[in-house]
C-alpha cells in the first residue's frame, strides 16, 4: 500500500479532511473573526481604513490560520492491510500503530455537517492507553473511513451473521426512561456557552431580559422560583430525551465472527465495532418504573464504546425481562447462566432503608435547627406568607425523591445477590435509584474486596467490592451480604482460600 501515498495525491490521501484545520483553530477563531467582521461593517467596507485600524488582529488571525495548517500538515496516517498508523503530537513525532486484531473497539461518527462535506470521525481504542481519549482519533474523508471499517471487518465477509434490531416504539420508551435532566442541562449549557462565544454578551443580555419579562407575567399566582425550577427540569429532560432518541434511532446489532457490529443514529450516524473477547462485563439495568413494567436495558462495557460524552453503551437498548436473556444469547452465545450463591431478603430490609429514612428526616431537622439557631425564625416564617409558602413548597419538592429512594431501597433488599460459576461472577445490586445485574468475566476482574464496619461485624454482614479491568469508573458495590455465606461461596469458586 506504500505506492498509493506517493505524489501530491498521496500527500492529501494521508492527511485528515481539510475541515480539521478549522477544528484546530475554532476556539480561537471566533474571538477575532466576529469583532473584525463588526468593524468591517461599521466602516462600510472601507478595507484600507479597516486594515490600518485592525492590523494587529488581522496578523494574529493569520498566525492562527498558519498554526492550523501546520498541524494539519504534520499530523497524518497510513492504512495497512492489518493495522492503521497515526503520526500525531507536535510535528507528527508521536507514532501510534494499532493492529485491527488487537483493538477493543472502533467507532465511526458522522454528523449532519460532516455528511455534507464528506468527512467522518474515526475512534480506535485498545486496552492499553488513555481513559480520557481514544488511542487514535482521526477526522478523515468518508471514503478513507469506510475503507478502514472494511479492513477491520474483512473476516466477517464469509461468516454467518446474527442480527438484532430494535423496534422504533421500543426506542421511544428507552429514550423516555433513560433521559436525564442532568445530561440535558449539560447539553443546554454547552449550547448556551458556545452561542455566547459567537454572538457576544450584548445579545445574551437582551435575550435574558426578554425571558425575565415573560416570567414576571407568569408569576402573578405562582412563585417565580417554582416556574424557573420546573422549566429548567422539564426543558433539560426534553433536551436529553431528544438527544437519546436521535442517537439510538435505527439501532441494530450484528454478531459476526468474534465481533459485534452496531449501527445507530438519526442525526449523527454511528457505526461501532466491538471485539467480543475484549468485553469486560454485561450489565442489565432497570429503574424502579422499568421493574414495575417488566422491561430492562442491556449495556455492554468495552474499552472505547460509550466513551464519548453523554453516550450510552447499549447492547440491547430496551427489551422485556423475558426476552433479555434470549437477546443476549443471540449476541453473546458464550455467556453462561450463573445462579446466585448469596442473597438478601425480608430480614435485611431494615438495613437497606435505615439511611434513606434518616435522610427523609433532614428537611424537618433542618427547619428545627434553624428555629433553635436563629431567634424568632419560626415566628417570622409563620407571619410572612411568602416565606411560609416557599418553605412548604421546597419541603414537599425535596421529600418526593427521598421517599422514592426509600421505596427503591425496600425493593433493593429483595434484589441484591452474588453468584460465582463457569468463570463468571454475577452481581445484582442497586446503586442510587438504578438496579444493576452485571455478568463479569473472572479474568476481567482486577480486585475483589470485602469490608466490614463494627455494626456489620455484630450482625454478620459485609459489603463486596468488585473492580474490573476497564477504563473509567468500574467498581461494583454489593451491600448487606451475609459474610459467612459469601466467603464460603468465594472459597468454593477458588477465589479465596478455604
Amino acid at each position: 500500500m506504500k505506492d498509493e501515498y506517493k505524489g501530491i495525491r498521496g500527500f492529501f490521501r494521508r492527511r485528515q479532511h481539510p475541515v480539521k484545520i478549522i477544528m484546530y483553530i475554532a476556539k480561537y477563531l471566533w474571538l477575532l473573526l466576529i469583532p473584525l467582521a463588526k468593524y468591517l461593517i461599521a466602516t462600510q467596507f472601507d478595507f484600507e481604513s479597516w486594515v490600518k485600524t485592525n492590523w494587529v488582529d488581522i496578523l494574529t488571525l493569520s498566525v492562527i490560520f498558519g498554526y492550523g495548517i501546520l498541524r494539519w500538515v504534520f499530523i497524518y496516517f497510513e492504512i495497512e492491510e492489518d493495522s492503521i498508523i497515526a503520526h500525531t503530537g507536535y510535528f507528527g513525532i508521536e507514532k501510534t500503530q494499532v493492529y485491527f486484531s488487537e483493538m477493543s473497539s472502533m467507532s465511526l461518527c458522522q454528523g449532519y455537517i460532516f455528511r455534507l462535506i464528506g468527512a467522518c470521525t474515526v475512534y480506535i481504542d485498545t486496552d492499553a492507553k488513555s481513559i480520557q481519549s481514544a488511542d487514535i482519533r482521526l477526522d478523515i474523508s468518508q471514503k478513507q473511513a469506510f475503507r478502514i471499517y472494511e479492513l477491520a471487518t474483512q473476516k466477517c465477509r464469509s461468516k454467518p451473521k446474527y442480527i438484532f434490531n430494535t423496534q422504533k416504539r421500543s426506542l421511544l420508551i428507552f429514550s423516555l426512561l433513560f433521559s436525564s435532566t442532568l445530561s440535558g442541562m449539560l447539553l443546554t449549557l454547552t449550547f448556551i456557552y458556545q452561542a455566547y462565544r459567537i454572538v457576544g454578551r450584548e445579545i445574551e443580555e437582551e435575550f435574558l431580559a426578554k425571558v425575565n419579562t415573560q416570567l414576571e407575567k407568569m408569576t402573578l399566582h405562582i412563585p417565580k422560583y417554582l416556574i424557573v425550577a420546573a422549566l429548567a427540569v422539564a426543558g433539560s429532560w426534553f433536551v436529553s430525551f431528544v438527544s437519546n432518541l436521535m442517537r439510538h434511532w435505527g439501532f441494530s446489532c450484528t454478531r459476526c465472527a468474534d465481533m459485534l457490529l452496531i449501527s445507530s443514529g438519526k442525526g449523527t450516524k454511528r457505526r461501532h465495532i466491538i471485539m467480543r473477547e475484549r468485553i469486560n462485563y454485561i450489565d442489565y439495568q432497570q429503574s424502579m418504573l422499568m421493574k414495575i413494567f417488566g422491561i430492562c436495558s442491556v449495556q455492554v462495557h468495552c474499552t472505547g464504546y460509550g466513551k464519548r460524552r453523554l453516550e450510552l453503551s447499549a447492547l440491547v437498548p430496551i427489551t422485556t425481562n423475558s426476552s433479555a436473556e434470549t437477546s443476549v444469547r443471540l449476541l453473546m452465545p458464550n455467556m453462561p447462566t450463573v445462579g446466585y450463591d448469596v442473597r438478601t431478603g425480608l430480614g435485611d430490609v431494615r438495613r437497606f432503608v435505615t439511611i434513606p429514612l434518616l435522610i427523609c428526616m433532614l428537611p424537618g431537622a433542618l427547619y428545627e435547627f434553624l428555629c433553635r439557631l436563629i431567634p424568632r425564625f419560626e415566628m417570622v416564617v409563620k407571619t410572612i406568607p411568602d416565606w411560609k409558602s416557599a418553605l412548604t413548597n421546597l419541603a414537599v419538592i425535596s421529600m418526593v425523591p427521598l421517599v422514592w429512594l426509600v421505596i427503591v431501597k425496600v425493593n433493593a433488599a429483595f434484589n441484591t445477590a452474588v453468584g460465582f460459576e463457569g468463570g463468571h461472577c454475577m452481581l445484582s445490586y442497586c446503586r442510587y435509584y438504578r438496579f444493576h445485574k452485571a455478568s463479569v468475566r473472572m479474568d476481567r476482574i482486577s480486585k475483589i474486596k470485602i469490608t466490614r464496619n463494627p455494626f456489620q461485624r455484630m450482625n454478620g454482614t459485609c459489603h463486596l467490592y468488585v473492580y474490573t479491568s476497564a477504563e473509567g469508573s468500574s467498581r461494583h458495590v454489593v451491600r448487606g451480604l451475609n459474610y459467612e455465606r459469601l466467603t464460603a461461596a468465594m472459597a468454593k469458586a477458588g477465589i479465596i482460600d478455604p
